[in-house]
């Protein structure tokens, strides 16, 4: 049986808390679970206007409540009310140039804001499994195209990268540490995640909304790195691969606890102007220039090897890279069309998990 049906009947009822849900991810996550009928619990700091979650969250059957994992007091006071069994932990500064700009504040919230949830983890009885979000960028980047393994060299160049490395010792210590001991043993990994593409992203510095952006106004996409290579998945593929984890920590922790890669098949590594040139075939007058580079260094390359999730997890990517970007315009379509964004999600998400 496949994962997305597995986790279709295993998260009905879970009491599930969500770090981060007012963000892109967390947003499709809180409606993944709202639709699986999860009772679910969010944190994180207030929905940016106009963001997805802004949107949705008066359809969502979940409670939501605003506040910062820097805030330790009010984090352990929400993890405690809501007693989870399966905790979510995506809440992070996520933007590279945002990090590079403000490195203090990635720092305290992605290292800080980690070991602040585990504190709370280690108080509340009712855990029993952990999943730390984290990113492909915790790879040692060589700059060789290599395609990384779960057991390759960790290391970043820069605060984002960096910071989220972080958060992979932090796991790893509080595992061994305190959680997997003979008084008490709860599954607890870490997800090394692919660059996720779907619709309703407002963050106009990600390559879809700059492209949707641009095709609206008329505009020519800017492309700060068009050959730039990246994994590209898609957003049900990876949550649904979160979820899949997060069930498996539960059921037998002893066998999952470690990290996993979670993104596309070897056809979805690619740069990004195939990106922008497959847009195309949806929008004739979709045209580039070559804008000016942010001044943090990013790798080249970057691709990841899925091959042990794919045959140890009971999953796999559902969505071929062509599909996926066919969900995102069907997205926007609709969004133009004035369909509400609750019920794009609620489609999308009905046909994945059907």
């Amino acid at each position: 049986m496949d994962a997305n049906i597995r986790n279709k009947e295993f998260y009905k009822g879970k009491r599930v808390f969500i770090t981060g849900d007012t963000g892109y991810k967390g947003a499709w996550l809180s409606a993944v679970l709202s639709e699986l009928g999860a009772n679910a619990t969010g944190y994180a700091l207030k929905a940016p206007e106009g963001s997805m979650f802004e949107s949705i969250i008066s359809d969502l059957n979940m409670q939501h409540i605003d506040g910062d994992v820097r805030d330790y007091a009010g984090l352990e006071k929400a993890v405690m009310d809501a007693r989870p069994e399966i905790v979510l932990h995506l809440a992070a500064q996520a933007i590279v140039k945002d990090c590079f700009d403000d490195p203090r504040y990635a720092y305290e919230t992605n290292v800080m804001g980690t070991v602040n949830l585990f504190e709370c983890v280690r108080k509340c009885d009712s855990v029993k499994s952990v999943v730390v979000v984290t990113t492909d960028k915790v790879y040692e980047n060589k700059g060789d195209g290599a395609v990384y393994v779960e057991t390759d060299p960790l290391g970043g160049i820069d605060p984002y990268s960096s910071s989220k490395t972080c958060m992979e010792y932090i796991a790893d210590t509080y595992k061994r540490s305190y959680l997997q001991t003979k008084e008490r043993y709860i599954g607890v990994a870490t997800v090394r995640a692919s660059n996720v593409l779907g619709g309703g992203d407002h963050v106009q510095s990600r390559l879809i909304p700059s492209i949707l952006n641009s095709i609206a106004n008329g505009k020519p996409v800017e492309l700060r790195n068009p050959h730039q290579t990246r994994p590209w998945q898609s957003m049900l593929d990876a949550l649904n691969g979160y979820l899949t984890i997060g069930r498996l920590l539960y059921e037998k922790p002893d066998e999952y606890s470690e990290a996993w890669n979670i993104g596309p098949t070897r056809d979805g590594i690619k740069d990004v102007l195939w990106v922008v040139n497959k847009m195309k075939e949806h929008y004739q007058n979709t045209e580039y220039k070559i804008g000016n580079a942010f001044d943090v260094a990013e790798s080249q390359t970057l691709g990841l090897d899925i091959g042990k999730s794919v045959s140890r997890l009971d999953w796999k990517p559902l969505l071929t890279i062509d599909k996926m970007l066919y969900n995102i315009v069907e997205f926007y379509k609709m969004q133009q069309d004035g369909m509400p964004e609750i019920s794009i999600c609620r489609k999308q998400i009905n046909e994945f998990f059907r």
